[in-house]
């Protein structure tokens, strides 16, 4: 990126800084990425796509270059292709030359044929909410020179979406998620970041489990969204059982809780998280006495993660590691690939159980 657009998005960041500080609208945040992304890169097609918490499917939020009825009508699932391995793994999408990749173009192209563009998550506190889309008529018109300015307009619009989502939270003053009967991951957050400072002065460990619902999306779409909440009520009940007083639970994503076992190594962590994941494979859950499966990731403090922030990583990727070997999985780190990069793909850094 050369020095006029350094200077140009050192500014728009600043504008939208300040813009930030005294609103709590999504919208208007939004509104200013995209138009700023566009006069910067000259770009053909800007969009800002959100994860549905109540769907998980992504939707255009705010876009340039998209015909209306392209943004109504798009709706892509969370999990799939390239746009799912961005948004697991965090890592930005670069097409300098169509024709090179054809298959990637396909996968992440929108309504305009483009011959070059950029693609980085809008992520939270390790929580995905969507990614941020940019494309270019002429090849090399975007390249990997201009993914650090584009994360930074991604954290801008996320640090937007977050604070908006807080505002309405914070009038209900309820720690409690409703829906499960478990903490809201505000709270659990606390948990997590005073359970790390108490184990850091006393020297012991514990772990953090995230679970997700296997298929949830299909149950939703089957028995309806009622049904599907009543699920995950029933399954988060099933998991109370297992916990002490000085343990916690919150939710996390649409069907996915996350846990901390306080004073627990990975060995016993692992253990109740295979007996919770058996108990709701041979369990039926509502009047329609529906069946389903959850996948597990196993993390423990300090032996895998010494922060709050790889705790939560390492967790997440445990998770998309027991979806990856087949669902119904649960899945941990030896302590030796603690802190590391993700295993490739054959790499036995990890054990499934």
């Amino acid at each position: 990126m050369n020095h006029l657009k350094h200077e140009e998005c050192l500014g728009y960041f600043s504008e939208i800084l300040k813009v930030l500080t005294s609103t709590n609208q999504h919208e208007e945040i939004f509104h200013l990425v995209v138009d700023r992304i566009v006069r910067i890169f000259k770009c053909q097609t800007c969009a800002i796509v959100i994860v549905d918490p109540r769907t998980e499917y992504l939707n255009v939020e705010n876009s340039y270059g998209l015909s209306h009825t392209f943004t109504k009508e798009f709706r892509r699932k969370l999990a799939t292709g390239a746009v799912g391995k961005l948004l697991w793994s965090g890592n930005p999408i670069v097409v300098t030359d169509s024709d090179a990749d054809p298959q990637l173009t396909s996968e992440v192209q929108m309504e305009n044929r483009m011959e070059s563009c950029i693609c980085v998550p809008i992520v939270i506190d390790f929580r995905t909410l969507g990614y941020l889309y940019a494309d270019h008529k002429q090849k090399h018109g975007l390249t990997s020179d201009d993914v650090p300015s584009m994360a930074m307009f991604a954290r801008l619009a996320g640090l937007a979406l977050n604070k908006s989502r807080l505002f309405e939270e914070n009038l209900h003053l309820d720690k409690i998620d409703h829906e499960t009967e478990l903490e809201k991951y505000g709270p659990f957050l606390e948990r997590l970041n005073e359970n790390i400072e108490r184990a850091q002065k006393s020297g012991e460990n514990f772990s953090v489990m995230l679970l997700d619902v296997d298929n949830y999306k299909q149950i939703a779409l089957t028995y309806g969204y009622d049904s599907a909440k009543e699920l995950l009520k029933g399954i988060a009940a099933k998991l109370k059982t297992q916990l002490r007083t000085v343990d916690g639970a919150g939710r996390y994503g649409f069907d996915e809780i996350v846990v901390l076992k306080a004073d627990t190594p990975v060995a016993s962590a692992v253990s109740v998280a295979d007996e919770l994941r058996r108990v709701v494979e041979e369990s039926s859950f509502t009047a329609k006495d529906i069946r389903t499966t959850i996948s597990i990731g196993v993390t423990t403090f300090p032996q895998h993660a010494r922060t709050s922030d790889e705790v939560l990583t390492n967790v997440k990727r445990a998770l998309f590691e027991a979806q990856r070997a087949g669902r119904n999985r649960v899945f941990h780190y030896y302590e030796e690939a603690s802190r590391n990069e993700m295993p490739a793909h054959g790499e036995n850094q990890g054990h499934p159980v």
